[in-house]
């Protein structure tokens, strides 16, 4: 017999023996949680909520622009000549009379004039009597009865009047203050008067607007408080800046900024009052707000993906 060894082994035992077991069956890593399972069912839930939702549902387009309170039978006062405010006979909201003055101005030089004009027209109406044939008396006299009367109207132009019955709107001057022709010194609410919206909406949304369009409304200063009226009626044409600032007038041109053609939509306010917070206000000329006139509604698929109207276009 031989006395060598046996060679030395290329594996362990144990690597051998751990080979030789059957195969262990294992099973893949999960990282799902109950909360995030959950989670995956209420975002599918939702999906499909709002899916049907937009499909269901019309979204409204409006347009929107400024708005001008416009209260109509509201009649200025203006002065017809230069000076000074000498006495304010009425105050807001006062009741008057057509003719009534409202308004004096100084008229010392006028009165005086008027005085040595009738002094003299006595006189020569005294003489004309003690000789009725005297012809240049007599054409003094014609001439100084034209220039009394001229003077009587150029003083009846210091006192300016209501020109009509109804309620004295607002009073913009003070005594001592001085005037030039053409100013605004008061003005008077006719009785039965309107108050109206006048709205200037962008120039784009002119085909679709027409009388009888719904109209909400909300004036400044009074969030949230909208008041829901009708179109009754729409310009034919567009107006652009310069041609906006001349239809308000010189008193309310510059009150609202445009930007490029607009179209005009007058609505007829419900009263000459309107409710806040358990209080009534009343409207003035001038009262700035913002309209919004509905003009189409579309699918709530449309409206987020604008594609879908032409894709169904091309189909029709």
């Amino acid at each position: 017999m031989s006395d060598k060894t046996p060679p030395e082994q290329l594996f362990r035992q144990e690597a051998l023996a751990h080979h030789a077991r059957p195969e262990a069956q294992g099973s893949l890593l999960h990282l799902s949680p109950a909360w995030a399972r959950g989670t995956y069912w209420v975002l599918v839930a939702l999906v499909l909520v709002g899916g049907v939702g937009l499909a269901l549902v019309d979204i409204n387009d409006y347009a929107q622009g400024p708005m001008l309170v416009q209260v109509k039978g509201l009649e200025d006062v203006s002065t017809t000549v230069g000076g000074r405010v000498s006495r304010v006979l009425v105050q807001r909201g006062q009741r008057v009379k057509a003719g009534e003055p409202l308004v004096e101005l100084y008229s010392s030089t006028e009165q005086a004039q008027r005085e040595r004009v009738a002094q003299e027209y006595r006189a020569q109406l005294a003489a004309l009597l003690l000789n009725p044939l005297d012809g240049p008396a007599r054409q003094a006299v014609a001439g100084l009865r034209a220039q009394l009367e001229l003077n009587e109207t150029l003083l009846g132009e210091r006192a300016l009047r209501a020109p009509c019955d109804g309620t004295v709107n607002d009073v913009r001057v003070r005594e001592g203050q001085f005037l030039v022709a053409g100013e605004v010194v008061s003005s008077v609410l006719r009785e039965g008067a309107e108050s109206w919206a006048l709205a200037l909406l962008p120039g784009r949304y002119r085909p679709m607007l027409k009388p009888g369009e719904p109209f909400r409304l909300e004036l400044e200063g009074f969030p949230y408080l909208y008041q829901e009226l009708t179109a009754t009626t729409v310009s034919d044409e567009l107006v652009g800046p310069a041609e906006v600032r001349r239809y308000l007038g010189p008193v309310l041109g510059d009150a609202v900024a445009v930007e490029g053609p607009v179209v005009v939509v007058v609505a007829r306010l419900a009263g000459d009052t309107f409710q806040s917070d358990g209080r009534t206000y009343s409207y003035y000329t001038g009262m700035p707000g913002t309209a919004r006139v509905k003009v189409r509604a579309r699918n709530g698929w449309v409206t987020l993906l604008p594609i879908l109207e032409y894709l169904w276009r091309s189909r029709d």
